[in-house]
Parts: C-alpha cells; sequence; structure tokens
C-alpha cells in the first residue's frame, strides 16, 4: 500500500510541472492565433479586434489547457505498468471489465434461449393448427364433390318448386367460401410458419455467436487470473524482478517492427493490391488471421502493455499454423496463454492436438529445401523478414508456383507472394533492405 501511496504522489508532481511549465507556451501560441484572426475579422475597428482578442484568447486558453491535460493523462497511463502495482491494479481492472462483459453475454444467452423456446412452441402450435385446417379443407372439398355429383333430375320431377334445386345451389355455394376461406386461412399460417422458422434460425445462429463470446469472455477473464498469478509466482512481488521482466519485453520490440510507428503506414497498406497476385496454390483463408482484427488487434499480449496490431506478427503466426493443424485456437485467445506472460516472441515446443516443434528456433537457421519440402508435405512454415535498420516480420510461407512462394502475412494479407511483403516491409518507415533469415517448422 505505501508503494501505491508513493507511486500517486510521483504520478501527481509530474502531472503539476507538466502543466505548469505548458502555461506560458499556451498563453504565446493563443495570442498569435487569436490575433492573426481577430485581424482579418475587424481589420478596420481597434476596439472590436481587442475585445475579440481577449475573449478568444481565454477560449483558447482553455481548450488547450484541457487538451494538455488530456495528452498528459494519456501519456502517463500508458506508463503506468512500469510498476508492479500499477500492472496488477491494471489487471484487476480488466477483470472487473471482462467480468462485466461475461454477465452481460450470459444474460444475452438466457433470453435468446427464452425466444427460441417460445419460437419453437409457437411452430408446434401453427403445425397442428395447419394440419386440423388440413383435414377441414379435405371435408368441406369431399361434401362439395358429393353435391356436386348429384342428379338434378329426381329433384325437378318429386319437387314442383323446386326448393331442393335452390337449396342445393346455395349449400355448393356455401361450401365453395369455406373451401376458400380454409384454404386462405392454410396460406397464412404457412406462411407465419415460414417467418417463425426463419426467425428460429436466425435466432439459434445469434445464440450460437453469444455462446461463442460468452467462452472467449470466461477464457478471457481465466487468462487475466492467470496472468496475475503467473506475474506474482515471476516477481514475488519484487519491483526489480518485474523490471528484468519488462526489459525482456523491450528487448523483444527491437526484433520486431513496429507497425504503429510507422508513418507512412497507410500509404504501405494500400499499396498491395498494386502488386501481382499469385492465382494458383493458394493456401484456405479459413485458419488466416490478422493482427490487426478488431476482435484483438488492440489486445495487449500477456502482461505487457504492447499491442497486438503493432508487434503481434509472431503470436498471428503461430495461431495460423496451429489452427491450420487442427488445434482451437485464435491471435487473441493465444496472446492471452501463459508463454506470452512477458514475451512477444515464443515458439511453443508441443501443443495439442500433436503438434511438435520441428526446427531449430534461431536466426540463421533458414533452409530453403526444407522450406520446399514442408510446403509440399501441406506443412506451412513461419519464416522471418529482417530488416536491416531494425526491426522485422513474421510471415507464413504456405506455397509456392513458378513466381515466388506464396504467403499469409499477418499483417498485409491473405496468399501474397513472399516478394510483395519483403518489398511492403522494407518500404515502411525508413527505407530498408530485407532479407530471411529464421524459419520455424511445426508438424
Amino acid at each position: 500500500m505505501r508503494k501505491i501511496q508513493i507511486y500517486n504522489l510521483i504520478f501527481l508532481a509530474t502531472f503539476a510541472l507538466v502543466f505548469f511549465d505548458g502555461k506560458n507556451a499556451l498563453a504565446d501560441s493563443c495570442s498569435d492565433t487569436c490575433e492573426t484572426k481577430c485581424v482579418a475579422l475587424y481589420p478596420d475597428s481597434t476596439s472590436k479586434k481587442d475585445d475579440c482578442q481577449d475573449s478568444c484568447v481565454d477560449d483558447c486558453k482553455n481548450l488547450e489547457k484541457k487538451a494538455k491535460i488530456y495528452e498528459d493523462l494519456i501519456r502517463l497511463k500508458n506508463k503506468q505498468q512500469s510498476a508492479l502495482a500499477d500492472q496488477l491494479d491494471n489487471i484487476n481492472s480488466e477483470q472487473a471489465k471482462t467480468l462485466a462483459q461475461l454477465q452481460t453475454a450470459q444474460t444475452q444467452v438466457q433470453t435468446l434461449q427464452q425466444q427460441i423456446d417460445s419460437l419453437e412452441q409457437d411452430i408446434k402450435d401453427k403445425e397442428s393448427l395447419m394440419e386440423l385446417q388440413k383435414k377441414m379443407l379435405a371435408s368441406f372439398m369431399q361434401s362439395y364433390y358429393e353435391y356436386d355429383q348429384q342428379d338434378v333430375l329426381p329433384i325437378v320431377l318429386t319437387n314442383k318448386d323446386f326448393s331442393d334445386i335452390f337449396n342445393q345451389s346455395d349449400y355448393l355455394g356455401q361450401s365453395s367460401s369455406k373451401v376458400s376461406t380454409t384454404l386462405a386461412e392454410i396460406l397464412a399460417i404457412r406462411k407465419s410458419l415460414r417467418d417463425n422458422q426463419d426467425a428460429l434460425k436466425q435466432k439459434k445462429a445469434d445464440s450460437d455467436n453469444a455462446k461463442a463470446d460468452l467462452v472467449d469472455k470466461k477464457e478471457n477473464l481465466q487468462a487475466t487470473e492467470n496472468q496475475k498469478t503467473n506475474l506474482l509466482v515471476q516477481t514475488q512481488g519484487e519491483e526489480e524482478k518485474y523490471k528484468k521482466l519488462l526489459a525482456r519485453v523491450e528487448a523483444q520490440k527491437q526484433e520486431l517492427f513496429d507497425f504503429g510507428a510507422a508513418s507512412n503506414l497507410d500509404d504501405v497498406s494500400s499499396s498491395v493490391k498494386n502488386y501481382p497476385s499469385p492465382s494458383d496454390n493458394l493456401a484456405p483463408t479459413s485458419w488466416y488471421f490478422s493482427q490487426k482484427d478488431s476482435r484483438w488487434g488492440n489486445k495487449r499480449i500477456g502482461n505487457s502493455k504492447t499491442l497486438m496490431k503493432d508487434y503481434g506478427c509472431a503470436v498471428t503466426a503461430v495461431a495460423m499454423v496451429f489452427r491450420e493443424k487442427g488445434a482451437s485456437i485464435d491471435p487473441g485467445r493465444m496472446s492471452s496463454q501463459k508463454i506470452y506472460s512477458y514475451d512477444l516472441i515464443n515458439w511453443p515446443t508441443t501443443w495439442s492436438p500433436g503438434i511438435s516443434l520441428k526446427s531449430s528456433t534461431g536466426h540463421g537457421n533458414i533452409n530453403w529445401s526444407t522450406i520446399d519440402a514442408q510446403i509440399k508435405k501441406g506443412n506451412p512454415v513461419i519464416v522471418y523478414i529482417k530488416r536491416s535498420r531494425g526491426g522485422g516480420h513474421y510471415v507464413v510461407v504456405t506455397g509456392k508456383d513458378k513466381k515466388d512462394y506464396i504467403v499469409h502475412d499477418p499483417y498485409f494479407g491473405a496468399n501474397l507472394y513472399l516478394g510483395t511483403s519483403k518489398s511492403l516491409v522494407g518500404k515502411l518507415g525508413t527505407n530498408s533492405s530485407v532479407s530471411i533469415d529464421q524459419m520455424i517448422v511445426y508438424n
């Protein structure tokens, strides 16, 4: 508790220094901006210009102060994980949020199940009603047919006022009307039944999605609990041990390119369409994952403050290979595994069902004959695109055609040429030459 109080005092002191340091800068900036604005509005009136400038400067200062406060709060919030106590607070906060989402998901599943039960009962009732209406229709049609086939001559010979003929005609008209009415009711019931069946199908699909979301929330809740337990085990509550874990993450960040830091990221990403695309030997996209997927792109990797969309290519590449081999995993779940507690890059030696590491994991182990043999067997291989100017990017080699190897790129997309990924990675930020210097093989 004493440590937490100290960190809070440091936070307040830092905030105060940042705030008061910026006051003069804010005043100068606002004065310059407002003077230009008010001179343009009132070029011929000094009094109006002065009033405008006074009002403008006050408004400007207030807005800039608020913006500066928010900016500093965000910056300080991002640095909070430098302390063990703050990290534990962050995990507890994440658990509370996940628990609330879990309860919402549980309520949604229960509500959908009630709606499904109601629709199923309504469908049964309508099916029974339609069967009854069908029997009534058959009875009316049979009666109509029998009366229609009666011989009119005996009635004419025995009944001079022809009342039976008129009675019969009236009965046939009534029967015909009942047939039409019953048929219309059957058609209406059938339409309602089909609507209910369609609604039931949609509700079941919604229920399946909600149940899958519920499973994810439960796994996320368990993952955060595992992270907290693992954190306490590794650090034993000691700040120095925690610092070593953070240092490990920082060292691994140097090996991976930070996509979020590339000022030209949008331009490079949009240029993918300008490259040639393979048309043969394409890998299924059913096991392709993107590290920037909205489901996990803003999720931290393990206990680090590092986001999947920025540094998650290794995690995503492993998730792709394992999913291709039948594992029930995705990058979001993978990033919560203990192996990534304080690692952005980790190569599990085994994984269910029966997946095992078949290569060394060091850089410089690249062997294209081995890669050719593996992809010929249908085994995708993870390779590392190294930038000469620092950082790198992992992709999954899935096949090959006459032009080049084909890859699932965790950032730029599925079924791209390896040459395309290399070119794009080289253009990120400062232009850099690239090379392939590592392969990870699983069978």
